[in-house]
């Protein structure tokens, strides 16, 4: 098979694509073709956008002049990479829309994996900001999933200073490893000078 990457299968060892540079048939697992270096893009078919939970077709949804992909049924709502990232800017989002406290809910069980509405791959589940406790469906590559309500708590979350709160979770976590790895390494020159000291002692008295 050459050419096409298959929806959720596995690449076979013997299967091969073209080289969307150089035109060199090269394993359909490369990510970077190891003849020219060019970065490869996969080709997936067109597919019309649909719910990957209830299988529903997806509607165009118009807010504030952008459009969104919608699921009628659930609620569900696709965002391309570019659309999530307006929608999560900490500009945009206003602590005057929030009045009360963002309380993080416990997580779902049990876990679900679902598909990419683009490319029909398997997404990962990320916490959004780590600490927020609403997990995202994402695709790398294209974009994220959104379950109902999901959105509003994004931007709750957003808004009652979340994201500098694990801003400063990240940076106390690099400020103890660092304390750590200092600790660590004035451990380990203090025993490097103690093997010296008792060396140079047998070698000067035969101990």
């Amino acid at each position: 098979m050459t050419g096409e990457f298959p929806g959720n299968k596995i690449v076979g060892m013997n299967e091969t694509r073209k080289c969307d540079f150089c035109g060199k048939d090269i394993n359909a697992a490369y990510t970077i073709c190891p003849l020219c270096g060019g970065h490869l893009r996969d080709k997936v078919e067109a597919r019309p956008p649909a719910c990957p939970r209830c299988k529903q077709p997806l509607d165009v949804h118009n807010a504030g002049g952008e459009e969104y992909d919608l699921c009628p049924r659930c609620g569900g709502l696709w965002l391309d990479r570019g659309e999530f990232h307006l929608l999560t800017r900490e500009y945009d989002v206003y602590r005057d829309n929030f009045k009360d406290e963002y309380l993080r809910e416990p997580l779902k069980d049990p876990v679900e994996y679902i598909s990419c509405v683009r490319c029909g791959k398997l997404m990962n589940r990320k916490n959004f900001g780590k600490i927020s406790g609403v997990i995202i469906d994402e695709c790398g590559k294209h974009g994220v999933w959104l379950d109902a309500g999901e959105m509003e708590k994004i931007r709750h979350f957003i808004a009652d200073g979340g994201l500098e709160r694990a801003q400063d979770l990240e940076i106390e976590k690099t400020r103890m490893e660092l304390r750590d790895l200092a600790t660590n390494v004035d451990q380990t020159a203090f025993t490097q000078k103690v093997i010296h000291f008792w060396n140079l002692k047998r070698w000067l008295f035969g101990g």
